[in-house]
């Protein structure tokens, strides 16, 4: 596989999930460790406050991460992904690791971002209404339609890359799902345009005692 560093977080999951090889599979995960090595550090230091203790939950963190790569959504930022691991493993630990769960829960720092759940619960509606978004396109796409549509014009991967990745093997491979999907919501646009709006409802107290 070419060099990865050139490859944004979002096309770099994309590979990475729909790697087959085990080489193209050590390769993109090694460029997404040596990414956020030091982030996740950073975190799991800010959750234990033991130097020492947090070398061995980020080594940890990263097993998880390639353990459950799949749990990764590709309408979630990859730091936001790759801190929810960090955050439930570093408190699951830290709680197995003392006799009363509270105590662990005690060493997690105030000051860490997001530590107070607001940053997550943000990101989480900001994520709900994407999916919302793309559950009406959905009603007019097929899977695979939506998926090219999606890595082509939300995470920008070209074409020709999708068309290999995804192994279709139609002439013109991925543009022509693209093109299929332009018609479908033209479509559903137009039907939408020519719906009759919706009587306004009555507010008239006598025509509502009639």
């Amino acid at each position: 596989m070419d060099s990865c560093s050139e490859l944004d977080d979002e096309v770099l999951m994309f590979l990475l999930l729909e790697a087959v090889s085990p080489q193209d599979i050590d390769a993109l995960f090694g460029e997404l460790y040596s990414r956020y090595y030091a982030r996740v550090k950073v975190w799991c230091r800010r959750f234990t406050r033991d130097p020492q203790r947090a070398d061995d939950m980020t080594q940890e963190v990263f097993m998880r991460a390639f353990r459950y790569r799949r749990s990764f959504r590709s309408e979630s930022r990859t730091s936001t992904w790759l801190f929810t691991v960090t955050r439930n493993y570093c408190l699951t630990a830290i709680r197995k690791a003392n006799a009363n769960p509270s105590t662990g829960a005690s060493l997690l720092d105030p000051r860490l971002k997001g530590a107070s759940g607001l940053e997550t619960h943000r990101q989480m509606e900001t994520d709900e209404a994407f999916r919302h978004i793309w559950k009406l396109i959905n009603t007019a796409l097929t899977p695979a339609e939506t998926r090219v549509m999606v890595l082509h014009y939300a995470h920008g991967v070209p074409l020709a890359l999708i068309t290999r990745s995804l192994a279709l093997t139609n002439p013109s491979g991925a543009k022509a799902y693209i093109v299929n999907a332009k018609r479908k919501l033209g479509l559903l646009l137009s039907r939408a345009a020519r719906k009759p709006d919706r009587p306004a409802a009555v507010t008239d107290p006598a025509a509502m005692a009639a």
